[in-house]
C-alpha cells in the first residue's frame, strides 16, 4: 500500500492509497487508532463537496480503477474508482452500455450510490438499478461481498442509499444491449429561451418514454449566450429527428443529431468539467411536478446573463420514463418522484440568487430532491421518505457506531436545527 507518512502531516490531512481491500480495513484500523475520521475519495469529480478535511485521514482509491466486461453474461465487474468513460469504452466493444452519468469523469460507484440519473436515464432507468452485487470494507475490516441473497437490507441501500456504509472496491454491473442509439444537440441563441422552453415543455407531455432529453441555458466564458436541448433515445437518427419536429420547427441554428454509440455520445457532450484552480462554484436544484408557461417564463428570466440569478447554467431535466418505475428488486432510491429536474450552478457569489430561484420554481413541485444533486450536508428528507431514511440510519449506525467515515450527507433521522443551518449552496463540480 502507498502510504504518505502520518506522522508528518499532522494535524492537516494525512492521506492513505490502498491497493487491496484489505489495504482499505487496514485504514479504518488506523483511523480509529488515530481518533480520525476517514473520508474517501476516488476521482476527484466530488472533492470541493468534502469541504476541510484538517485532521481527517483521505483515502485515495484510484488504485481500484479496473474494468473487466463479461459480454455472455452482460455483467461488468468494475473497481470502485472506475469512471464512466471506462466502463463506456468497454462495454461499448461488446454493443453494451450501464445506466451511465452525463459527466465521463464522474465515479461510477459514487453516482450509483445517489442513483443515477444521466443521458439515457427514461430508457436505461437509474444507475443503481444496475447494481448487481458489491464488495464492501466496513468499519470494522471485515470484507464483505454483498448481493440480494447474502444481505438483502444491507443490498437494498447501496441501491441509490447515499454510501456511506462502508467503502466498496468492486461492484458488479448489469449490462443493457444498445443495438442502436441517436443522440446530439439542438441550439439557439439565448433570446430564443423562452420560446424554446414553452415547446419543449409542451413536447416532453407527449414524448415517447425512451427519449430522454434535457433544455441548457448556458453563459459560456467564451462566445454567445445559449439555449440548448441536449436528447438521445434508442432510435436511429431519422425516428429521433422525426421526433424532434415540434423544436426543429423552430429553426435551430445548431442540429447535431445523427447515429452515435454511448462512447462517442458521452465524449462529445459529457458535462463540462470546472478548473478546480477556479473560484468556487455553487448549486442548487429541486424536483418539479409540472412546467407550464409561467414556469417558462420564470425559468427563462432566472437565467438571463443580466438581471437574472447569476446562474452560470439553468438546466432542466425531463424524468419520467423507466426513473418513474419501481426498479425491480427495489432499494433505496427505487424511482425519481418527479417530471422534471431544475438544477442551477454558478460562482459563489452567486448562491443567494440561485437560491431564490430554486425557491420559486418549488412552487411547481412538493420539495422533493435528488439525493446526487443535493447540496452537502442537508441531511437526507427531502430526497427519503421518512421510513426509508429511518432503515438508512439503522444500517449506518450498526456498521460504523464510531462515526469513522467523514461522508458528506450524514444521515439525519429528523431536522435539527444544525441540519436546517447546513442546508445552503454546495461547494462543487458539476454532479453527475
Amino acid at each position: 500500500m502507498s502510504t504518505t507518512s502520518l506522522v508528518n502531516l499532522l494535524p492537516a490531512a494525512a492521506r492513505l492509497a490502498p491497493e487491496t481491500p484489505e489495504d482499505v480495513a487496514f485504514a479504518f484500523a488506523e483511523a480509529r487508532r488515530m481518533n480520525r475520521k476517514l473520508v474517501v475519495f476516488s476521482t476527484g469529480h466530488g472533492i470541493p463537496p468534502i469541504g476541510d478535511t484538517t485532521d481527517r485521514i483521505l483515502l485515495d482509491m484510484s488504485a481500484f480503477d479496473g474494468v473487466e466486461v463479461d459480454p455472455v453474461t452482460r455483467v461488468a465487474r468494475i473497481g470502485g474508482a472506475a469512471r464512466w468513460s471506462e466502463l463506456i469504452a468497454a462495454a461499448n466493444e461488446h454493443g453494451l452500455t450501464a445506466p451511465f452519468g452525463s459527466a465521463a469523469s464522474v465515479g461510477v460507484t459514487g453516482y450509483m450510490m445517489g442513483g443515477g440519473i444521466g443521458f439515457m436515464s427514461r430508457h436505461l432507468g437509474l444507475g443503481c438499478s444496475a447494481i448487481r452485487a458489491a464488495e464492501l470494507v466496513v468499519p470494522d475490516g471485515r470484507i464483505l461481498r454483498v448481493d440480494a441473497h447474502s444481505d438483502p437490507d444491507l443490498f437494498w441501500a447501496l441501491r441509490g442509499g447515499g454510501g456511506g456504509f462502508g467503502v466498496i472496491t468492486s461492484l458488479e454491473v448489469e449490462l443493457t444491449p444498445v443495438p442502436r442509439m441517436a443522440g446530439g444537440v439542438l441550439g439557439w441563441g439565448f433570446e430564443d429561451a423562452e420560446r424554446v422552453l414553452r415547446a419543449w415543455s409542451d413536447w416532453t407531455a407527449q414524448v415517447p418514454d425512451d427519449v430522454t432529453s434535457a433544455v441548457r441555458l448556458m453563459h459560456p466564458p467564451e462566445g454567445p449566450s445559449l439555449a440548448v436541448v441536449v436528447v438521445t433515445a434508442p432510435r436511429d437518427a431519422e425516428e429521433l429527428n422525426a421526433l424532434l419536429a415540434p423544436l426543429t420547427d423552430l429553426q435551430p441554428v445548431l442540429n447535431t443529431v445523427r447515429d452515435t454509440d454511448p462512447e462517442a455520445f458521452v465524449s462529445e457532450y459529457t458535462d463540462p468539467e470546472i478548473d478546480p484552480e477556479a473560484p468556487p462554484h455553487a448549486f442548487e436544484h429541486v424536483l418539479l411536478d409540472r412546467l407550464p408557461g409561467d414556469a417558462c417564463q420564470l425559468v427563462a428570466e432566472f437565467a438571463r446573463p443580466a438581471g437574472g440569478c447569476g446562474a452560470m447554467m439553468v438546466e432542466i431535466r425531463h424524468l419520467g420514463g423507466a426513473l418513474s418505475r419501481p426498479a425491480t428488486g427495489g432499494g433505496a432510491t427505487q424511482l425519481i418522484d418527479g417530471e422534471y429536474c431544475f438544477f442551477v450552478v454558478g460562482f459563489t457569489e452567486a448562491a443567494e440568487g440561485m437560491a431564490h430561484a430554486v425557491d420559486v420554481l418549488s412552487d411547481y413541485g412538493r420539495g422533493r430532491t435528488y439525493f446526487n444533486f443535493m447540496p452537502r450536508r442537508t441531511g437526507r428528507r427531502t430526497a427519503y421518505r421518512q421510513e426509508a431514511i429511518h432503515r438508512l440510519a439503522d444500517l449506518y449506525e450498526a456498521l460504523d457506531p464510531e462515526g469513522l467515515l467523514d461522508h458528506p450527507h450524514p444521515i439525519f433521522r429528523t431536522a435539527t436545527v444544525a441540519d436546517e443551518a447546513a442546508e445552503g449552496p454546495a461547494l462543487a463540480t458539476l454532479p453527475g
